[in-house]
């Protein structure tokens, strides 16, 4: 028994690493160019099917994101082993729905791993909208996050709709039109 917690204790090591590694890159990218919209990064938490936190990056000129998500409680009571801690990184493609690409329609996919009694990994797919806050450095969204685990168990929890908001820590202004 001792010997799965230390594995477990390993891979989410290995996991976060990966993914600290992830944001550094994507912030470098961030400073390397000099555009009016895009680039941003903001950090906040995630409530509704899940709770948890989530980081945010948009890429240049507001076209896509990388998200990444940690859920610390799953309220989807029909499969229990589904509990626990789970980390989400997403793509997402973004659709603007007006001229300043203030409010952007998103989708998009990543993969899902979920710690408890087993590890499961599985394909996350996410719809919903983005809205980035010209007079604060706030980004709200709401969404719904479908997942489909395939490793150690074939689940699909549907449930996962939430509102998500973020402070920004690198802020960039609008060109104003």
């Amino acid at each position: 028994m001792r010997s799965t917690t230390t594995g477990k204790q390993k891979l989410m090591k290995k996991i976060s690493l990966l993914i600290v590694f992830a944001v550094f890159l994507t912030s470098l990218s961030a400073f390397a160019q000099k555009k009016e919209v895009g680039g941003e990064i903001s950090l906040g938490a995630r409530f509704g099917g899940t709770v948890g936190a989530t980081l945010k990056r948009h890429g240049a000129y507001n076209k896509s994101a990388i998200e990444f998500i940690a859920q610390f409680k799953n309220f989807d009571d029909s499969n229990p082993d589904l509990e626990g801690f789970s980390l989400t990184g997403l793509y997402q493609k973004l659709a603007p729905l007006s001229g300043s690409s203030q409010l952007s329609a998103l989708f998009g996919g990543g993969l899902s791993m979920n710690f408890e009694r087993d590890f499961n990994l599985g394909v996350s797919g996410m719809l919903g909208f983005d809205w980035r806050l010209k007079k604060l450095p706030v980004t709200l969204q709401v969404d719904w996050m479908p997942t489909y685990f395939f490793i150690n168990t074939s689940e699909f929890t549907f449930s996962n709709a939430a509102i998500s908001a973020r402070y920004v820590l690198n802020r960039r202004r609008y060109a104003r039109n």
